[in-house]
């Protein structure tokens, strides 16, 4: 079975006469089947500086970055989400050393759907309720990095009510994500709203928890 990500260092330090603070590292993010993955956004959190460096992997999946010594844990940052991993250190050179050919290779496979846990609704309207615009704007941030990106967002209910009248008000949940989107500058080709009601369950109706599980909005990449 794949990993969902993989690692791949590599660091030589050799002897030099000149001074050097940070490593010039070169990263490269693709899939399994090396393919690179364009718009991928990865942060290198130094723990005991508390600092945060941020690149994103152009068309050919590649970027560079400048490293100060120190433990850097990896962080990825999809569909809206972010994801910790595994740990690198840069180690801080002696005298006359300096870094050279500093390489990351990082593989992961991409999200093809995931829910909007943080997205919250007025009760039985299609109103979103300011708590929930964070996420949203993590979306919008996602989104933009990745142009040619299109999605469903999905609305679901659980089976309280008539079911026609949750049907509408998936229906109505999902294109005012699909609004509130557009309203920060996603294009409105790139996205489809679609309502499926109470129809696709992914847990029981018949207690509250399985219910609030039902009550979702899941975003799908189409392509």
């Amino acid at each position: 079975m794949k990993k969902y990500l993989s690692l791949l260092f590599l660091l030589f330090v050799i002897s030099s006469v000149f001074a050097q603070e940070k490593a010039t590292t070169k990263v490269f993010v693709s899939n399994f089947e090396e393919q690179p993955i364009a718009g991928a956004e990865i942060q290198f959190l130094n723990t005991s500086q508390n600092i945060t460096i941020d690149g994103v992997a152009g068309a050919d999946g590649r970027f560079i970055v400048e490293l100060p010594a120190g433990l850097y844990n990896i962080r990825l940052k999809c569909m809206g989400k972010t994801k910790d991993y595994t740990a690198i250190e840069i180690p801080a050179l002696k005298a006359n050393e300096i870094y050279n050919d500093v390489s990351i290779i990082i593989q992961y496979e991409e999200e093809s759907s995931f829910t909007l846990s943080d997205l919250h609704f007025e009760t039985a309207k299609a109103i979103i309720l300011k708590e929930s615009y964070n996420e949203l704007d993590e979306l919008v941030n996602y989104l933009k990095l990745k142009p040619h990106l299109k999605i469903e967002i999905a609305g679901h209910t659980d089976s309280d009510g008539a079911e026609d009248q949750n049907l509408m008000l998936s229906q109505k949940r999902a294109e005012a994500v699909k609004n509130y989107l557009v309203s920060k500058g996603i294009n409105a080709s790139r996205m489809v709203a679609k309502g499926y009601g109470e129809a696709k369950p992914i847990a029981e109706n018949e207690t509250e928890a399985g219910k609030a599980l039902n009550r979702r909005t899941e975003i799908n990449v189409l392509e």
